[in-house]
């Protein structure tokens, strides 16, 4: 019986001493740790769950520093069954937990374009500027799958970045002018800006027309405004850029006609503006009015050319408001005098008061 006892004894101390041997024994749940890392320094004696509010444990002694979202990311996320050896990687090994959505048509590096904090904050426009197609104008404003129509997920595959490849509708359906038909290039950058289609900037009309320059006013009105719809005909037929009559007979009659004024358009007014005409050979050919006691005396041509449509007429009397009795006693004595304002130009041809 004592025997017995005795063995019972030293069985039942036995167990607790070997399950005290099997838990020293037993595979770290964490895999291998580094060094100088223990249970304490995430864990507490109170409870495994939930970990210290600060754990003993700088992520960046990894090579691996948590910035941005990986910062709020759950550890079980990237260490599969709380492993902590594994996976190994670097900070810019992205693609080890991240799915290439690009499918390898971009850079392998992630971090060219992505940050951290989050896939979708990316500067799109800069990073197109480093492509052969950097985005101006109206691309500028548009959506990366208005192009990359079938680039699903962010895929980007390469695609034709010739201009008629995305735009093959707009040269074909162009109202104004019948690209088609008249044999356009589909060049469009020869003609058009990334800004609009509309008002073509580029195209050389001077060349295209033999020697027409659209300069001034002209650079800024409609092809239709002097070409027929669709054929480009031109609806009148000049010389060059200076034959302004030819287009513009019906202003030159409204304001000019019957009274002699030469059809060279140009003497007075220029490509900009009707408005603001200057006859600077007034001076040389009828009567000095930028030069002597005249200058700066006038406002338009109406001041002194004030029968509408008609430049032979003029008065001196708008300024020169003369009593004709003070005039007729001052020229009594003048052969022929008469108190008019083509007499008064007769004798006064240059303005001044007496004329040798």
């Amino acid at each position: 019986m004592r025997s017995f006892l005795i063995i019972a004894l030293s069985w039942a101390m036995l167990v607790p001493l070997a399950a005290s041997a099997r838990q020293r024994s037993a595979p770290h749940p964490h895999g291998e740790l580094p060094p100088g890392l223990d249970c304490a320094s995430c864990h507490t004696d109170r409870a495994w769950t939930p970990l210290k509010e600060n754990p003993d444990f700088d992520h960046d002694r990894t090579g691996f520093p948590l910035l941005g979202a990986h910062a709020r990311t759950r550890c079980a996320s990237c260490h599969l069954e709380l492993r902590f050896d594994e996976p190994r990687l670097q900070a810019d090994d992205c693609a080890s937990c991240h799915v290439d959505v690009h499918q390898g048509n971009l850079s392998g590096n992630c971090a060219s374009c992505h940050n951290a904090e989050s896939f979708s904050d990316v500067d799109g426009l800069t990073l197109h500027a480093q492509t052969s197609f950097p985005l101006t104008g109206a691309h500028e404003q548009i959506t990366c799958d208005a192009c990359h129509t079938n680039d699903l997920g962010g895929a980007f595959t390469l695609i034709d970045t010739a201009c008629i490849a995305c735009h093959e509708a707009d040269y074909d359906g162009a109202q104004s002018i019948d690209h088609r038909a008249l044999g356009f290039p589909t060049d469009c950058e020869q003609c058009h800006s990334t800004l609009a289609w509309p008002h073509a900037v580029a195209f050389d009309h001077a060349t295209a027309s033999n020697g027409f320059d659209l300069v001034g006013a002209h650079a800024r009105i409609r092809c239709e405004s002097c070409h027929e719809t669709g054929s480009l005909t031109p609806i009148f037929s000049t010389n060059d850029e200076n034959d302004c009559v030819a287009c513009h007979r019906s202003d030159y009659d409204r304001e000019h006609a019957g009274s002699g004024f030469p059809t060279t358009c140009l003497t007075c007014h220029t490509t900009d503006s009707w408005e603001g005409a200057v006859f600077e050979d007034h001076d040389q050919a009828f009567f000095p009015i930028f030069s002597g006691k005249h200058r700066g005396e006038w406002d338009s041509c109406q001041t002194c050319h004030d029968t509408p449509e008609s430049f032979q007429d003029f008065t001196c009397f708008n300024c020169h408001e003369h009593r004709q009795s003070k005039m007729d006693d001052k020229h009594r004595e003048v052969r022929g005098y008469v108190y008019d304002s083509l007499q008064c130009y007769a004798c006064h041809p240059d303005g001044r008061e007496r004329d040798d």
